[in-house]
């Protein structure tokens, strides 16, 4: 037993020896951010949320083109409504074939951000920090939709409503 004992002592020793392999620092891993496949949105949400934003913009900018003394902002403001009626006449075809209609009313954000530009003493400042903001934000949910969404039905309204708030978002960063 203890012949076992000793051999078991010589054994560890032998395995903690101090060699080459011991004095090597150990590697470093570089942190990764982990790969996203997919988006917790469920295509019901996808559809409020990208309906909803469509419907901020339309009445967004149908207050904005009816108040502003700024031709050029009232121009844009035109244009933003008729491309969002695009975008949403496409959320509301694929969402009758999913059994999702778009909501007539706004999410609680988006209805706050209208009251607050109704209320506004300068709707036309108000407007474009609202709309830079939606549209950099919705089209990067489009974008991830249209990259990782779950329904094979929504995917190509993303893919079709992306490049619109990009456009848009280019168009009001340049006037």
């Amino acid at each position: 037993m203890r012949r076992i004992a000793a051999a078991l002592i010589v054994l560890a020793a032998a395995g903690c020896s101090a060699g080459p392999e011991a004095q090597r620092p150990p590697e470093r891993r570089i942190a990764r951010p982990p790969v996203v496949r997919s988006i917790a949105v469920s295509p019901a949400q996808y559809v409020a949320r990208a309906s909803s934003a469509s419907l901020f913009a339309i009445k967004a900018s149908r207050l904005v083109a009816s108040r502003s003394s700024n031709a050029g902002l009232a121009s844009f403001a035109r244009q933003v409504e008729a491309e969002q009626e695009g975008v949403g006449s496409q959320l509301s075809f694929a969402g009758r074939r999913l059994d999702l209609l778009p909501s007539a009313e706004l999410l609680p954000a988006h209805q706050a951000m209208l009251d607050a530009l109704a209320a506004s003493p300068d709707p036309g400042r108000l407007y474009v920090q609202q709309m830079t903001a939606l549209l950099r934000q919705t089209g990067d949910f489009h974008r991830q939709y249209e990259r990782y969404g779950t329904s094979p039905t929504l995917r190509p309204v993303a893919s079709m409503a992306a490049p619109v708030f990009e456009r848009e978002l280019a168009r009001l960063r340049g006037l």
